[in-house]
């Protein structure tokens, strides 16, 4: 169901505000159920699931059980009403501390899991290689905490409008507000390792033994440091581009 955002009592400007408010899920949400009859009828289907709310967890998807995994996923589809969650023993107490969090005029957070299941070998296109996870500001850590903990105050400096803090690290609905951008990436291990893996012999259509050969990096962190900054030069320089068409 569409998550719609309360709209903001903010003066800012109408541009930014049209970020912030209901009608731009609404859209995406209604942009992505057409997407998503397409995708079902090519047999993909995505689903999502509340991992953690409150600091209230519900059972993972099983990551190394495809069997598992597509019973999960069939059993979210079949979900009428409540959370979408599957454990559903969770759902009480993670209104329960939703509830009691607006109680004190706060708010919580969470973690959201999605699986894709049926997209076939070959889909997409090359990224930053080993590049598996990225967080911005406080990321992830957000899911644990309370709107009054997780929320930057505004602040005038002078003329510049500052925040007193930047857990959200320089972004407020993906816009830029002035603040350093700060986000961390997280690198996999090098996949070529001297250790017997097993593999599959393509040709044979049989299992298979792999035993990787010569000289290979037992980490490439170091080496990804100019990747990361060279992909983050061309996003924001596109940005600003775009930026500079929308203010002619």
């Amino acid at each position: 169901s569409p998550l719609i955002a309360r709209r903001s009592s903010s003066s800012r400007t109408s541009r930014l505000a049209s970020f912030m408010l209901g009608r731009v899920t609404a859209a995406l949400v209604a942009g992505g159920a057409l997407v998503l009859g397409a995708l079902n009828r090519a047999g993909v289907e995505i689903v999502t699931h509340i991992g953690r709310c409150a600091g209230i967890g519900d059972a993972p998807f099983a990551l190394d059980d495809p069997a598992a995994l597509a019973a999960q996923a069939e059993a979210l589809l079949n979900q009428s009403e409540g959370f979408a969650l599957l454990d559903g023993s969770v759902e009480e107490p993670m209104k329960a501390a939703i509830r009691a969090a607006g109680a004190e005029g706060d708010s919580v957070g969470g973690v959201l899991e999605t699986a894709i299941l049926g997209l076939p070998a070959g889909v997409g296109e090359p990224s930053i290689p080993a590049v598996k996870g990225i967080e911005f500001g406080s990321g992830f850590g957000f899911a644990d905490q309370k709107g009054s903990e997780a929320n930057d105050a505004f602040r005038m400096q002078g003329e510049r409008i500052v925040t007193a803090t930047n857990h959200n690290a320089g972004l407020n609905g993906g816009i830029s507000n002035g603040m350093p951008v700060v986000f961390r990436t997280a690198v996999k291990p090098t996949p070529s390792i001297y250790k017997t893996q097993d593999t599959v012999d393509y040709m044979a259509k049989k299992d298979a033994e792999l035993s990787i050969q010569g000289r290979h990096d037992p980490c490439i962190v170091p080496r990804a440091v100019p990747c990361v900054e060279a992909a983050v030069a061309v996003a924001v320089y596109d940005a600003l581009l775009a930026r500079r068409k929308e203010t002619r």
